[in-house]
């Protein structure tokens, strides 16, 4: 329905849409989201296990709005502005169209400033005021269409007002300032990433531009807290903030009757507004308990350090009073039911349960910062424990972070509201300013301002006390993205696993386009320990998803740098201890990766005690960062490099392992009882050129010398079994044992069987000195001693550092690999890809998403341990993939991250070490697909003296 009003009018033309082929009215400057909601339309698409979804955070942050616009996927219609002949559906097109144009150049534009400020709402347009009178060229980013951010959004370009009230005029006043000042505002900009304070990355109007400011000011803003409760993800159930953007900016209600519910006066403003368009509010559910004498202390506060704000609350209780709208006091939604929409509403009240029927529910109990740039930046943080709890950006009175040249203001830094906001704007406005060399005079009356808006909002707070979490029912949504429930999580923390991070890993959740922001709060809750921002998952670029095409440059190949000795990752989580009674095992497996659980497990299926101690949750180091390709052919890199011996060397030696290893994961996913994702349709090794058809004749014939299966095929074939890819391509190399498998659930699988079996897991053990001590080994870690009768060194790129504590010179290195996915995706692509002479491998996952690899190296910090992305890489393996798959111009990418590689000579190290009885190695390169055969082939020689191949023997390095 389209809201009346007194002075707001549609000004625009109408136009027509199309959702699913049938026609609905729009104004030009509505998004779709708004005229589809004004048509009664709620459901806009369903996910993969056919649930519906439709609006739910109305702010581009949550993405269950996508929709498909024109044959372009992932389109927010929270955002998406509605064209005439508009085509819009929830189904994924037969072909993606391309989301960006091809980038002009060899590297995106630069662009230098004094500030740069990311974010357009009350504190970043303060803080670019502030820093632009007094001299410096700023330049300020927003994703919406127009500055403001979610509090001061301006009316939509579809109506007018002629009489705007004081929140509106208060945002126009403030973006006519910023404008009179010469800010220069940048609108339709995504920021997805942070490099460096110095290296931020954006998609400008369909354009990758890097800013290089000389300060950062980050004001992002924050969004709503996640509530998640049975039947939350019906559509019709959005956030408070969403139903207001489209009240109050679109003029438009999903439907007539609507129950708000949650905590806080946000709630009460949306009920009255709702009034005045002719809503009808069947009820306010708040959780806070009825204000009472007690509280009359927070309320003579609010009203003395802000009394148009207090009485402004005060007009909102009586308005609902008149018109009859009941006010629940202490109260809190159980329960949401519907079919294929929200039809009722279970609210618990203090006198018992009560059933209320709505079309639509409003919900807010609170909000979180927008951290992920900061976290990105490596800025420290602090849990806040309260309500959910939430992540902080450390920062000092004048917003300055630890990292030199950056500070964080606003609600994306810590919560505060508009007026604390707009304070902390102009103080660090002024501060950027004076970093700068420029005058800019301390501002008393903005810190003033600043300690009455504190003072207002502490009283606040203290009147509408939000209430503890409530437990989470078992089938109860957590993660929306994923459809993960928290009785899964509760089954994963009762297997062993204690951090989001872990979680995320085992379950999915967060994994989705909205990277966890309306999960991550309730799964900490979840976690056996107490929340802490070590504890939560390491954010991932792009912090948004952004179009693939945008970041297409090409690069050169590369020799990826090797790292000597690794430093482990310094960061930790904590874990529960083994009883020290459980500390001796027959066999200490030191490390809990795919090597080593395999180990684990076909020992412990053989009988064997084990023992497996990692310095982590185990399984979540390269085993969960790798790309999940099964290969069985000879990559670009192991064939025709100079100084190839004759017979191939390492890398041919270790090709009988390959389709052995693969035939062991299948048994391991019969095993564990589910596909892990596996799917064996086959490998293709492309070729763009003759001459790299010519190397592949070449590799070809090597290959069947070891007794891989290989086949040349010409382009004609290619196209015929691999119809998405390039038409450009002049032929490939089909090998059928070659296939993929997602490392996530592989990996717990392993380790789940080997539990199964009996193997204990160590977790957060350092392993810090082994001696030999009578007949047995005592090993010293960060968890305590452990006396074992062997040891199995199976610490992948750390395994040189492990060998060493026995005096064994392992020539083990590693590398950084970034790994890319992007959204869900039509059915395009069923090998393992990869290119000849290229780095790269391409899939894609039973969830449709595409999974591109193939070794492009990130950066480490050998302080920390920790490795990063690095943006020119990830733009060049998108250029390199795109050449493969054209179809990935269609695609935004949500995810990427980075993983440290073992680096050896291409074959494995298996076996036991000359001098060393009962020490054993059991290290190897393309570590994934070989981690069964290497477990195996380690627990034959371990249990039963099995001979080793004397090319996978420490003694072939003299």
């Amino acid at each position: 329905m389209r809201l009346s009003h007194k002075t707001i009018r549609p000004v625009a033309r109408q136009v027509t849409i199309h959702f699913e082929g049938r026609p609905v009215p729009a104004l030009e400057g509505e998004t779709v989201a708004a005229a589809l909601s004004a048509a009664g339309i709620v459901a806009f698409r369903h996910t993969p296990t056919g649930a519906p979804r439709g609006l739910f955070c109305g702010m581009g942050a949550c993405f269950d709005c996508v929709v498909t616009v024109d044959g372009q996927i992932g389109r927010r219609a929270c955002l998406e502005k509605v064209a005439d002949g508009m085509a819009v559906t929830g189904a994924m097109p037969a072909e993606p169209a391309p989301l960006a144009p091809d980038p002009q150049g060899d590297e995106a534009e630069t662009r230098a400033c004094d500030v740069l400020v990311v974010g357009a709402g009350p504190a970043g347009l303060s803080a670019a005021i502030a820093a632009c009178e007094a001299g410096a060229s700023v330049v300020v980013l927003d994703e919406r269409d127009a500055p403001g951010g979610q509090y001061h959004k301006p009316l939509a370009a579809s109506h007018a007002d002629p009489a705007p009230d004081a929140q509106f005029a208060e945002g126009q006043a403030l973006r006519r300032r910023a404008e009179e000042a010469g800010v220069a505002i940048t609108t339709g900009a995504t920021v997805w990433g942070a490099f460096g304070a110095q290296d931020v990355a954006a998609v400008v109007a369909g354009a990758a531009v890097t800013f290089q400011p000389r300060r950062l000011i980050l004001a992002p803003g924050a969004h709503e807290r996640p509530v998640p409760v049975p039947g939350w993800t019906l559509p019709g159930v959005m956030t408070t903030g969403a139903l207001q953007t489209l009240a109050r900016a679109q003029r438009v209600s999903p439907g007539h009757r609507v129950l708000i519910a949650g905590n806080g006066p946000l709630n009460l403003q949306l009920a009255c507004e709702l009034l005045a368009g002719g809503v009808r509010v069947e009820a306010v559910v708040e959780a806070a308990p009825r204000p009472g004498f007690a509280t009359m202390r927070h309320a003579l506060t609010m009203l003395r350090k802000s009394p148009g704000l207090a009485r402004q609350g005060l007009s909102y209780l009586a308005t609902l009073r008149r018109a009859g709208v009941p006010i629940l006091w202490g109260s809190r939604i159980a329960a949401l039911d519907g079919e294929g929409r929200v039809e009722t509403a279970r609210i618990a009240t203090p006198a018992g349960e009560r059933v209320i029927a709505a079309e639509v529910v409003a919900l807010n109990l609170g909000f979180q910062p927008e951290t992920g740039l900061a976290r990105a930046l490596d800025i420290p943080h602090c849990f806040v424990d309260t309500g959910l709890g939430h992540l902080a950006t450390e920062a000092d009175a004048d917003g300055r972070t630890a990292l030199d040249g950056v500070f964080a203001v606003g609600d994306g830094a810590s919560l505060g509201g508009s007026r604390v906001a707009l304070a902390r704007g102009r103080l660090a406005g002024l501060a950027v300013a004076r970093d700068l060399g420029l005058t800019a005079p301390d501002d008393p009356a903005a810190r003033a301002a600043l300690a009455d808006a504190q003072a207002f909002q502490d009283a606040l707070w203290a009147l509408f006390r939000p209430p503890p979490p409530e437990a989470l029912a078992d089938d109860t949504i957590v993660c929306r993205c994923e459809e993960v429930t928290a009785g899964r999580l509760r089954q994963e923390i009762t297997g062993g696993l204690v951090s989001v991070a872990a979680l995320k890993k085992a379950t999915r959740a967060g994994m989705g386009r909205c990277q966890g922001r309306f999960c991550a709060a309730s799964v900490a809750r979840l976690c056996p320990h107490a929340p802490s921002a070590d504890a939560f998952a390491a954010p991932r670029v792009p912090v948004k998803p952004v179009p693939a095409a945008a970041l297409m440059f090409e690069a050169p190949e590369f020799e990826a740098p090797l790292l000597i000795s690794p430093t482990p990752n310094m960061r930790r989580v904590p874990v529960p201890d083994l009883p020290a009674e459980t500390r001796r095992a027959d066999i200490l497996v030191i490390g809990g990766g795919a090597v080593g659980l395999s180990t684990a497990y076909f020992l412990a299926r053989d009988g064997a005690d084990v023992l497996v101690a990692d310095r982590d949750e185990a399984g979540f180091a390269a085993s969960t960062a790798n790309a999940g390709s099964l290969h069985a052919q000879l990559l670009s890199y192991d064939f025709g490099y100079p100084g190839m011996p004759e017979d191939g060397g390492p890398a041919a030696y270790s090709l009988p392992l390959g389709p052995r290893s693969i035939d062991l994961w299948k048994q391991i996913a019969a095993a564990a009882g589910e596909t892990l994702g596996l799917s064996t349709e086959g490998g293709l090794m492309l070729a763009d050129s003759e001459a790299g058809m010519a190397w592949l004749r070449a590799k070809v014939e090597m290959e069947k010398r070891w007794g891989t299966e290989t086949h040349l095929i010409g382009a004609n074939e290619l196209r015929r079994i691999a119809p998405w890819l390039s038409h450009g391509m002049t032929g490939a190399v089909f090998c059928p044992a070659e296939g993929r498998i997602d490392p996530l659930r592989g990996t717990m699988a392993l380790s789940r069987l080997a539990q199964r079996h009996g193997a204990r897991l160590l977790k957060g053990a350092e392993v810090t000195g082994i001696a030999r001590d009578g007949a047995a080994w005592h090993v010293l870690t960060t968890k305590g001693s452990v006396i074992a009768g062997r040891v199995v060194n199976c610490a992948g790129p750390w395994g040189g550092r492990i060998g060493a504590m026995v005096g064994l010179d392992l020539p083990v290195t590693g590398t950084v690999q970034q790994v890319i996915v992007t959204e869900p995706a039509p059915r395009m692509v069923e090998h393992l890809v990869a290119l000849a002479h290229r780095h790269l491998s391409l899939k894609q996952q039973d969830s449709g998403g595409l999974l591109i690899g193939g070794g492009w190296f990130g950066s480490f910090d050998p302080k920390d341990g920790r490795s990063r992305n690095l943006r020119q890489n990830i733009q060049g393996n998108l250029w390199v993939a795109a050449k493969v798959l054209p179809a990935l111009r269609g695609l935004s990418i949500i995810r990427s991250w980075t993983g440290i590689n073992v680096a050896v000579d291409r074959a494995p190290i298996l076996g036991e070490a000359p001098g060393l009885p009962g020490f054993f190695n059991a290290i190897t390169a393309n570590g994934y697909t070989l981690g069964p055969i290497t477990g195996r082939l380690t627990a034959d020689t371990v249990l039963h003296g099995a001979a080793i191949d004397p090319h996978y023997r420490v003694e072939r390095f003299n």
